[in-house]
């Protein structure tokens, strides 16, 4: 996934992920995230989510039972999406060392 910061607010979503609700980390869990791993390239982020095997992203998106399960988790996902960058979008897969064959 791919989203792009606002300016002027690279340092504040930093501290603001060091500092995630424990109600978000909780719900991201319960949802079947196993790692999350955002990078941050001059104003592109990406991010690379691991799900436990038969979830798919879905199961995070708007109107799911995890933005649903707490209103912190609600409050986090709308600061995000307004506050420092517009949402994120889905980028394609071009190479997976899990087809080498192996």
């Amino acid at each position: 996934m791919k989203a792009t910061l606002k300016p002027d607010k690279e340092q504040q979503y930093i501290d603001e992920h060091d500092n995630i609700y424990p109600e978000v980390t909780k719900g991201l869990r319960a949802a079947g995230v196993t790692n999350l791993h955002i990078w941050k390239d001059g104003l592109s982020l990406y991010l690379f989510i691991d799900m436990v095997e038969g979830k798919t992203l879905t199961v995070l998106g708007v109107g799911s039972e995890y933005r649903k399960s707490s209103a912190r988790i609600q409050e986090w996902e709308e600061k995000m999406s307004s506050k420092y960058h517009s949402g994120w979008s889905e980028i394609e897969e071009i190479h997976s060392s899990d087809n080498w064959g192996n």
